[in-house]
């Protein structure tokens, strides 16, 4: 995707990768601990999510095994470096998409595709993504609205709302798709996975 000069959906791939080493830290605790944590920061990085690199440095803390270790304090100082921008930029992104709801039109959607598209290519695709969806529902563009929610059902693998969100965008225009993907999450996550929410 990078060579193909889409680095913001290269960032999609590497926020997905990040979201497996979390889950395998969980499920899973203990094994390969450092290996993951490292490979999960690098994959932050590459991803531009350094809020869940200061996630996985907390985990890291609190591990008898990590804390302590000198990658521990280099990525300190990179988290410091960075989750200040990424956390202004996504205010500022949050802060348009809040005119839009306010006053929707193309022009304050234009507003919120400009500001989204600036940090796209440095930033997390979560925000990103989550908020180019909502604008695209809310004006009927159906494709772009399911492209933007597939890139987070691949940002976050395993979370069942951003499934159900697609599945149910689907259903709209073409029901048999929103049935495969709900017959693909009901191999994946079992016959009742919307049950919990």
């Amino acid at each position: 995707m990078r060579a193909d000069d889409k680095e913001p959906l290269a960032r999609v791939a590497f926020r997905g990768a990040l979201y497996w080493q979390r889950w395998l830290l969980t499920k899973e605790p203990g094994l390969h601990e450092e290996a993951r944590v490292v490979s999960g920061l690098e994959f932050a990085r590459e991803a531009g999510d350094w809020k869940e690199a200061d996630m996985l440095l907390a985990h890291a803390d609190g591990s008898s095994a990590l804390a302590g270790l000198p990658f521990v304090d280099h990525w300190k100082a990179l988290v410091a470096q960075h989750l200040p921008e990424q956390v202004s930029d996504e205010h500022e992104l949050e802060e348009t998409f809040q005119e839009f709801r306010r006053h929707p039109s193309e022009e304050a959607a234009e507003s919120v595709r400009r500001c989204a598209t600036a940090i796209a290519p440095l930033g997390s695709p979560v925000p990103v993504h989550s908020l180019l969806a909502r604008v695209a529902m809310d004006l009927g563009q159906t494709e772009e609205a399911e492209f933007h929610l597939a890139a987070l059902v691949v940002c976050r693998p395993l979370w069942i709302p951003y499934v159900v969100q697609l599945a149910e965008h689907q259903a709209r225009l073409d029901l048999p798709r929103a049935l495969r993907t709900i017959e693909d999450a009901r191999r994946l996550f079992g016959p009742d996975f919307w049950l919990p929410l």
